[in-house]
C-alpha cells in the first residue's frame, strides 16, 4: 500500500578500500525504510557513484560527481579504513572534498572508521599517515565511530540512523547537532528508569554522571565538567569530587555518590 513520504538522500562517501562496507551502509537504509518509513513518512534514499553518475568530460572528474550527486544530497554517510583517497585538486581526497561541502553547508556527515587489523605488507604509509591526520582534525567536533566489524557498523549505524532521524522534521533544515546527539545518545549508559539521572563514584578523586544527561550538556560543560568514555565502556561527564555538591544541585538530584555496579 503505498504512503506519503519525504525522500532524504543520502550520499554514501569513502576512498576505494571498503566496497563491502558501501554495501553493508546501502542495506542498513534499506533494512530502515521497511521498519520506519511507513510509520515516519520518512524515506532515506541510498547515493553512490556507482549507481548515480553518469560520464561527462565537461570538468575535473570530483567536480561532476558534486553537480550530479553531492549537492543534491541531505546528508552524508562516510567510512574509511587504511586510505584517505586520491587528491582532486581542491582537497586531499574526494571524499574530504564531499565532507568538506556538507560540513561548511551544515547538513549532517555521520562519519565510520574501520579498526580492521592491516596487513603492513599492503599498506600505503602516506596514504596511512593521510588519514590519521584527517581524523585528527575531526576529532574536536564529534563527528566520529569506529567499529571493528561489518555487523558492528551495521548495527551502530542503524541505531544512530534511528536517533538521528527521530530528531529531523520532514520541513526543518536538517541540523549538524543532531547526529553529534545521535553519537551520545548511543555512548550513554541506560538509566535505571526512563528519567533517572544519578551521580557514580568513579575514582578516589571523581565521579560520574550516569544517566541520559543530553539536555543538560551545556549546563555539566559549563559547571567544569569533562566528557570522557569510563572504564565501563560508554560515554559519561566526569567532575572532581570538590564539584559534588554543585553538579548535584544544578541536575536537581541527589548528592550522594552510588557505587558503580559489579
Amino acid at each position: 500500500m503505498s504512503f506519503p513520504a519525504t525522500v532524504f538522500h543520502v550520499l554514501i562517501a569513502s576512498p576505494s578500500d571498503v566496497p563491502q562496507e558501501r554495501l553493508a551502509i546501502a542495506d542498513c537504509l534499506h533494512a530502515w525504510n521497511a521498519l520506519h518509513s511507513k510509520d515516519t513518512g520518512k524515506v532515506l534514499l541510498p547515493v553512490m557513484w556507482e549507481s548515480h553518475s553518469a560520464p561527462s568530460m565537461n570538468d575535473r572528474a570530483q567536480e561532476v560527481i558534486n553537480d550530479q550527486l553531492v549537492r543534491s544530497c541531505d546528508m552524508i554517510i562516510g567510512v574509511f579504513w587504511k586510505r584517505l583517497g586520491s587528491p582532486t585538486g581542491k582537497a586531499k581526497s574526494g571524499t574530504v572534498e564531499e565532507i568538506n561541502w556538507f560540513l561548511k553547508n551544515k547538513k549532517p556527515a555521520m562519519l565510520y572508521f574501520s579498526k580492521a587489523r592491516v596487513d603492513p605488507d599492503e599498506l600505503d604509509i602516506k596514504q596511512w599517515e593521510e588519514l590519521k591526520t584527517f581524523k585528527q582534525t575531526l576529532l574536536s567536533k564529534g563527528l566520529l565511530e569506529q567499529y571493528e566489524s561489518l555487523s558492528e557498523l551495521s548495527q551502530k549505524l542503524t541505531r544512530q540512523i534511528t536517533i538521528t532521524m527521530r530528531e529531523i522534521s520532514v520541513t526543518s533544515f536538517i541540523d549538524n547537532k543532531a547526529v553529534k546527539r545521535a553519537i551520545e545518545a548511543e555512548e550513554s549508559p541506560p538509566a535505571t528508569d526512563d528519567s533517572e539521572i544519578y551521580l557514580e563514584d568513579y575514582t578516589d578523586k571523581s565521579f560520574i554522571v550516569v544517566g541520559n544527561t543530553i539536555s543538560h550538556k551545556d549546563t555539566l560543560k559549563d559547571v567544569g565538567g569533562s566528557w570522557i568514555k569510563t572504564k565501563r565502556g560508554f560515554h559519561a561527564w566526569c567532575f572532581s569530587k570538590r564539584k559534588t555538591e554543585k553538579v548535584a544541585e544544578v541536575l536537581g538530584v541527589s548528592a550522594e555518590l552510588r557505587s558503580a555496579p559489579i
